[in-house]
């Protein structure tokens, strides 16, 4: 049996205490700096555009000459969002400049199209929460004798913000913008999604 002197015993404590005490410093010396939190809000998503509502288009119903396209935006940032109204709608060609195409806000022309001469309501979302509206037109041309609303064009993509007072957003529906003159394409006032 080999025994230890009492020094040697009652050194071992202090000598293991400062064993783990260098351990622990040298392990937080390879750790980085916390850093501080970003300010302002951070989205859902790294591409959620501001205002924290991104928008999305198509593809457009067709039928007899009448197109019905759904415009959706979902709110994705992380505060709530409220919009009352209609989208702005621009009409853009293949190199996105603007088409000369009025875009109503609102339009009884459009009887079988429920929801475009709606009274606009105030819409809140929620983070995630969605709200949806309506651009409809015909592609039935008059021609050049009558007095127009629009000039006739085909359009490729569409600069679309929430509202008059925020930045578009623009967004390529994938199906022709084909648009008459007879009659003015019109949009409907946001709604709040069913989903």
């Amino acid at each position: 049996m080999t025994t230890t002197p009492d020094t040697a015993r009652r050194g071992r404590p202090r000598h293991l205490a400062t064993l783990l005490t260098a351990g622990a410093l040298l392990t937080a010396c390879g750790t980085a700096p916390a850093t501080a939190p970003a300010a302002g809000p951070v989205p859902f998503a790294a591409d959620c555009p501001d205002p924290g509502v991104a928008i999305t288009a198509g593809p457009a119903n067709a039928a007899m000459g009448l197109r019905v396209l759904t415009i959706e935006m979902v709110n994705c940032g992380i505060h709530r969002y409220t919009v009352t109204g209609y989208p702005t709608v621009r009409v853009l060609d293949d190199e996105h400049r603007p088409l000369g195409v009025t875009v109503e806000s609102g339009s009884s022309a459009y009887a079988a199209v429920g929801g475009l001469d709606a009274n606009p309501v105030q819409v809140t979302l929620l983070p995630g929460q969605r709200a949806t509206s309506l651009l409809a037109w015909r592609n039935t041309l008059v021609g050049p004798v009558l007095p127009t609303p629009l000039t006739a064009g085909t359009g490729t993509h569409l600069a679309i913000s929430p509202t008059a007072d925020r930045p578009p957003q623009t967004v390529t529906p994938g199906h022709p913008l084909d648009f008459g003159d007879a009659v003015a394409p019109a949009v409907a006032p946001w709604t709040r999604a069913a989903r």
